[in-house]
């Protein structure tokens, strides 16, 4: 084989292989530190001491659960890369690309409707009195 061939067959399993290998660690990486909690739960259980609710609920406990996140992320990041898109095509001239970034545009939009609505929801009912104390 000529030196010439081997970059884009090297490039291909690459492109390939990173997304894999990433994906391969992650779920290692879980595995192994869902395990550490076990085996650390099991040493205080063998030793007859109470679990104390400090442990479960520290960060070693919590597992992949994220922080607290705002439920209008994930729909405004979809517009913005829909907005980006479509910016990005409309400064190149190219209305393919500018019509592209519709698509993910829309989908944030279509998003972004049940989250308000929750939203509202979730507003409404924390702000109706209770049922035990009197109204003024």
């Amino acid at each position: 084989m000529t030196p010439g061939i081997l970059v884009p067959i090297i490039s291909v399993v690459m492109v390939f292989a990173i997304p894999i290998v990433a994906i391969v660690g992650g779920l290692v990486y879980a595995n192994r530190r869902a395990r550490l909690q076990q085996e650390l739960l099991m040493k205080l259980a063998e030793s007859g001491q109470p679990l104390p609710p400090e442990i479960l609920n520290s960060a070693l406990f919590q597992g992949a659960h994220r922080s607290a996140r705002h439920p209008l992320r994930g729909p405004l990041v979809v517009m913005a890369a829909g907005l980006g898109t479509g910016l990005y095509g409309w400064l190149l001239h190219n209305e393919s690309l500018a019509g592209a970034g519709l698509i993910p545009l829309l989908i944030g939009i279509a998003m972004l409707i049940p989250a308000l609505i929750e939203m509202r929801r979730g507003r409404l009912a924390t702000t109706q009195p209770e049922p035990d104390r009197p109204q003024p």
